[in-house]
This record gives structure tokens, sequence and C-alpha cells, in this order.
């Protein structure tokens, strides 16, 4: 046993003779040319005696400190040194660049424009954008800037229709009225190199969203209009305010009071209680479609809006819910800010939602923003808000101030891609700035996607084609898109016709696959026009959102949600994958499949497979169902 203690003991302070290759790096500041030339004999910890499992690196330190002394060492020593000076002096330059570029030099343009600047600010249906409207409807020359293709698509609607020739400008689609000074656009396809008379910017405390927020920043900074009509929500106020007179322009607040008051009505606890002008509200594409089919299985008529459904099928759907062909709408959070819709109650079949990161609680801001879509002026004297999922949550955030928005997004400096630097040197020290009071960079993680996925980059391609191409709008998160775009590049790089999209089975045509026909005939538009190519698509969606729209009549029982053992519908928020009845008889049969559902019970929620816990909802479908076997 002495020997045994002996040896550990001899292992142990032996191990503080030598230096492991990061020891040895952080040592003397060395790198691997350094380590290469100067500290070639290393021994593995095996070898030394160190531990039989040990395969790392090991240098004597008495060695390493003969060595670092050595005349050779310090001269080549002093060149890496320099290099690395020069490095860090690069990184500065190049970070300074950007953030001149990023915000300084707006601020600075921005100055030396005359401009009158009103800030309309206001809950949900308050009618601060109705008012900003009509500033621009007297205007010669003008633009409506909004979030939401569907919010452009109904401002062209109302000035038209109101005598004030409009275009409409988005990313997919281009109308040109004639005889018209007035475009309705989306705030990504705003033309800065024009002069306007009124300029309408909505939604613009979205000024802090990391991945779109840069684009509220540069309008308000750069747009070169006489009057500037900004519409925010209260959070946005102070930023926004602060901001306008940093540039020294002449600012003018106008408050608008909610027009309808919202009423929070407690607990929805069945879908045969819904009416006609409720909105149904859930975070899924398969919730939206499954609560859907639940009401149409009922005979109550409705329609759907969800974020992958293409913009001409959101509009239809839009269409007839407003003109009362359906009765009730089944929607996510993208009706939050989309057109005005005659809502009277707004219900929240889920009260949390999976923000790309995790699943959590909605926060007070989208619970507000949401739930304001209940109550239309003219029609509805009170709005009501319900929910199905912990009414407690629901209220708080209704009774909550919404906290206010603290910072604002910078963009990524189109301009420093002209400097010496390379692009990855660019992107990569973007994203790595250090944080600046009040500020947030633009998030460049998904172009920087895309720019790996593009590697090799063909040799003769120039930053700003290689920019252009990473910037077009694909979700990353689509293998197939991502592909696709990458196709469209290597045509894009070799002066070629862009691969047409084809994604559609004719055999066995499914909802699924023509909404990602849609996304990817989407992304072929956009590399057509950073190409130079004509754009003739737009007969194809049309064509593709009428089968989109076909589907959706046909196909929403498919999402309805069933017992696995009977295959009766279950209700949409139903926990557990079998029904009460089939799981008690399980019960009472025994076996290895009774235990995988008792299991998948308990990780539901419940400790047994008695009805404990349930919302008397369920209890009242449990009551209602028929036995399979009779």
């Amino acid at each position: 046993m002495a020997k045994k203690r002996h040896r550990g003991r001899r292992k142990k302070s032996s191990r503080w003779k030598y230096f492991n290759r990061m020891e040895l790096m952080e040592t003397y500041r060395l790198n691997d040319t350094l380590i290469k030339k100067y500290f070639p004999d290393a021994g593995r910890g095996y070898e030394l005696g160190l531990g039989k499992d040990d395969a790392h690196h090991y240098w004597l330190k008495s060695e390493a400190e003969m060595i670092v002394q050595q005349a050779d060492f310090r001269r080549d020593f002093a060149k890496v040194e320099a290099l690395r000076r020069k490095q860090r002096q690069r990184q500065e330059d190049m970070r300074s660049l950007l953030l001149s570029y990023g915000g300084m030099e707006m601020i600075e343009q921005a100055r030396d424009m005359s401009r009158k600047v009103y800030i309309h600010v206001g809950l949900t249906n308050s009618g601060k954008t109705y008012d900003a409207l009509q500033a621009l409807k007297q205007a010669e020359s003008g633009a409506y800037l909004g979030p939401l293709r569907l919010l452009a698509l109904e401002v062209f609607d109302t000035l038209n229709e109101a005598g004030v020739p409009c275009s409409l400008l988005t990313g997919e689609e281009k109308i040109d009225v004639p005889f018209s000074n007035i475009v309705a656009s989306t705030i990504e396809m705003c033309d800065y190199n024009k002069h306007y008379d009124v300029v309408v910017v909505d939604e613009a405390h979205l000024v802090a969203d990391r991945e779109r927020g840069s684009h509220w920043t540069r309008a308000i900074l750069s747009l070169d209009a006489d009057e500037l009509h900004i519409c925010t929500a209260p959070e946005g106020l102070n930023i926004i305010e602060g901001l306008i007179k940093n540039t020294g322009s002449t600012c003018e607040v106008v408050h608008h009071k909610r027009l309808t008051p919202l009423k929070f009505a407690g607990e929805f606890t069945d879908l045969k209680n819904v009416e006609p002008g409720d909105a149904l509200i859930t975070f899924s594409r398969r919730e939206v479609l499954r609560i859907a089919a639940e009401l149409e299985a009922a005979g109550v008529k409705a329609s759907v809006v969800y974020g992958a459904l293409p913009p001409p099928s959101r509009r239809e759907e839009v269409r007839k819910f407003a003109s009362g062909e359906t009765q009730v709408v089944v929607a996510t959070d993208a009706i939050g800010m989309g057109v005005s819709l005659p809502i009277r109650r707004v219900i929240f079949c889920k009260t949390k939602k999976y923000d790309g990161v995790s699943t959590r609680r909605l926060m007070v801001s989208e619970v507000k923003q949401i739930a304001g879509r209940a109550g239309r002026f003219g029609k509805y004297d009170v709005g009501y808000v319900l929910t199905m999922d912990t009414p407690e949550h629901i209220e708080y955030c209704l009774k909550e101030e919404t906290p206010p928005v603290t910072h604002l997004t910078i963009p990524f400096p189109q301009e420093a891609l002209s400097s010496d630097y390379s692009l990855q040197e660019l992107l990569d020290a973007w994203q790595e700035l250090p944080p600046v009071e009040g500020f947030s960079r633009e998030d460049m993680w998904e172009s920087m996607v895309l720019y790996e996925e593009m590697k090799p980059v063909p040799k003769k391609a120039t930053k700003e084609e290689v920019f252009s191409c990473i910037t077009c709008p694909v979700d990353v998160k689509s293998p197939e898109l991502v592909a696709y775009w990458k196709s469209c590049c290597q045509a894009f790089f070799r002066k070629e016709s862009m691969p047409h999209p084809d994604f559609i089975d004719e055999d066995a045509l499914t909802l699924e696959d023509c909404e990602l026909q849609y996304a990817a005939l989407d992304v072929y538009s956009r590399m057509l026009k950073r190409s130079g190519e004509k754009d003739e698509t737009m007969v194809e969606k049309l064509q593709l959102c009428e089968k989109i729209n076909s589907l959706l009549l046909e196909t929403k029982e498919g999402y309805l949600k069933k017992c696995k053992s009977c295959g009766f519908p279950l209700p949409p928020n139903f926990k557990f994958p079998v029904c009460d009845r089939c799981f008690r008889r399980q019960m009472r049969r025994g076996g290895s499949t009774d235990r995988k559902l008792e299991k998948n019970r308990n990780r539901a929620g419940t400790s047994s497979g008695s009805s404990a816990g349930m919302s008397d909802w369920e209890m009242g479908f449990k009551i209602e169902w028929f036995d399979p076997e009779e």
C-alpha cells in the first residue's frame, strides 16, 4: 500500500515540471508556427509517466524557459508580436468603420435634412395609421412603409378606392398605377434616392427587432421627406422621439386613444361556443389547421391565417372572413400586425410559443398586440379577450404596462463593402462588435449561414454580388429551400438562366408541397431581380394559390387530432394521444402497451390515467363520446 501511495505522489509532483500545449501558448504568447519551429520534441503523457491514458503533448518547463531566451526565438517572437499589433489595429479600424457607417453617418446626414416629423402614438385600433394616411392622401408625392405585404396592400386598396392613385411595391409584387406619385410598400423596398412630400412609417416600435429593426432605423434617419409621419405603439415613443431630436428635426407627438375598449372576459371552455367575429389564436401551422378542422366538423366555417401561407392565399382567407363568408378566423400571431379585421373576440387557445430557441410564455407586448385586434370601431363597441389556457397570465398582461423599447437596431453598412476588408472579415467583425448603449446591431446570422453554404465562392464574384445573394430572404431552416437557393446562386455567377423550382408532385398534391413551391418561387423571383432578368412568376404564383385555397377547403380534416387507439376526434388542446375511454380500457387489460400509455400521460402532466387535473371542457367532451366497440 505504501508503494502505491508513493507512486501517486511522484506522478502528481512530476506533472508540475511540464507544460501542456495550452499552458505553453498562454505562458509565452506563442502561436502554432513558433511551437512547430522551436518546440518540436514533445512527449506524450503516457510516455513521461504522467498517466497511462494521458495522450496530450508535454514540454519540460526548464527547457521551455531556455528556448524563449534564445536570440533566434526572440527575433521571431518580435515579428509575431508586430503582426499581432497590426491585426489588432486592423480589427479596430474595421470596427470603427462599421460603427461609423452603421449609425453615426446616418445621423449626420439626417441633420442636414429639413423635415417636419409627426409621431403618432397609440395602441392597436386607436386610429393612428388612419390619421397619418390623411396627410398622405393630400400629398403630391409620398410613400407608405409597413412591415407586411398585407398592410401595404390594404393601404394600396384604401387610397385607390378614395380616388388617390397609388402603386404597390413588395418583395414579390409590383403594380404600377397610371399617374401615381404615391407608393404603398413593405419597408425593405423603400427607395432612398427619391424626395417625397409625405412618408408614413408604420409600426415603428419594431425598430428594436434584431432581424428587421434596422430598416425602421434607416427609414427614420435617411428618408428625404418634407413630412415624416411615424406610427408607433406607446413603448416605442421615447426611443424614437430621442432619435428624432438628436437629428435636429422638429417633432410633434400626436397621442391616439383606443377607439373601442378592451375587456378581459375570462376562460373559454368549449369550441361549441364560438361566435361570428371570433379570432382563435394558436402558434403553429398544424394547430391552426387542426382547430379549423374541428370547427368545420361542427358546422362552423373558418378562415385560416399563418406565416407559411402565401400572401395571396392569406388575402383570400382574410377577404372571406371580412365579407362574412366564414364566421371565424383561426390564426397564429401573424394576425397581430395584420390588416384590420372585424373581430369581436380574440380567444387565446395557447399562451406559449416556440420562438426559435425555446418554448416560452407570451410576453406582455405580444399579448397586447394580438388582443388589441378585438373590437372594430363602427361595428363592435367593445373588444373581448378570452383564453383556454392560464387566464391569470393573459389578464396580467392586459393590465401590465408594456416595457419601453430601450434600443434601436442599426443596419449592416453596405458602404463598408467598398473597403479592402474581405466579406468574411466584415461579417465576423460585425457579429463581434461590442454593445453600445441604446443600440444593437442587425443580426446577420442567417446571411452568414448562407455564406457558408455558398462556399467556395467564385473567384470572379465581387463582394457586392455575394452580399446581394446572401441577403436574399431564404428560410435557412428548410434544407430544400437552401439547396434551391444555392443552385440559383451558381447560375447567377455563371451568368446562366435561373433554374425553375419544382417541388410539386401532381400525383400526390399536398398543402405542404404547395407552400414549399410558393416559397421557392419567392426565392426564384428575388434571384431573378438580382440577375436583371424579368420576373414573370406572378401568374404561376396565383395559380398555385388557387390550388392552396382549394386544398384548404378539402384537407383540413386530415389535421384533426384523433385518438391513436380508436381514431375518434379529440379536442384541440387535449393533452394525451389516446382518449380517456381507450386509456381506461387498456389499463384494465394490462400489458406493456398500457405502461407506455401511462408513461405518455405522466409526461403530459398527470400522474395517473384518471381525469384529475383535466378541465371541465375536456370532461364535457368525454361525456359525449361513444364507445367504438358498441
